[in-house]
């Protein structure tokens, strides 16, 4: 039954409301020690690439953390788990601790990798790539999403 109410809440991603707009950075395996702001959104049970993919604030986002939620780690798309936005000044790689549950996703190049580092955004169901319209209408097979 969790799995079912999972789908459910996926099959309605209108939800939460994001801007195609792709990191320029990641860092994979690394949390924040401290940040100097709170998360100007917070979005639960959502896919890495989503979080990587869109932002998810009306201002200028500059990071986002997102901490992986095991519970989803067999589900097409994973990992799922919470990507916090910030639009605060983004953490340095001296203000990063080692964490495997954790990845940075830049919007500049402060990231210890270049792009989004994750796989594409995935249809929970088929687990067909494609990508998510600021409005959060799934479109599969697509990556041209506005």
């Amino acid at each position: 039954m969790q799995f079912l109410t999972f789908l459910t809440m996926l099959a309605a991603p209108a939800i939460v409301m994001a801007t195609v707009d792709p990191c320029s950075s990641n860092t994979k395996g690394y949390k924040p020690s401290s940040l100097n702001c709170d998360a100007a959104k917070v979005s639960t049970a959502i896919q890495a690439a989503e979080c990587s993919h869109n932002t998810r604030v009306s201002g200028t986002q500059t990071f986002a953390v997102f901490e992986t939620d095991h519970q989803y780690d067999e589900n097409n798309g994973a990992p799922y788990g919470t990507c916090s936005a910030y639009t605060c000044d983004a953490p340095t790689s001296d203000d990063l601790e080692e964490d495997s549950d954790y990845w940075v996703f830049y919007w500049s190049d402060d990231g210890e990798d270049s792009g989004v580092g994750t796989t594409c955004i995935k249809d929970p169901q088929t687990g067909e790539c494609g990508c998510e319209d600021s409005d959060g209408t799934f479109i599969a097979g697509s990556d041209s999403c506005t």
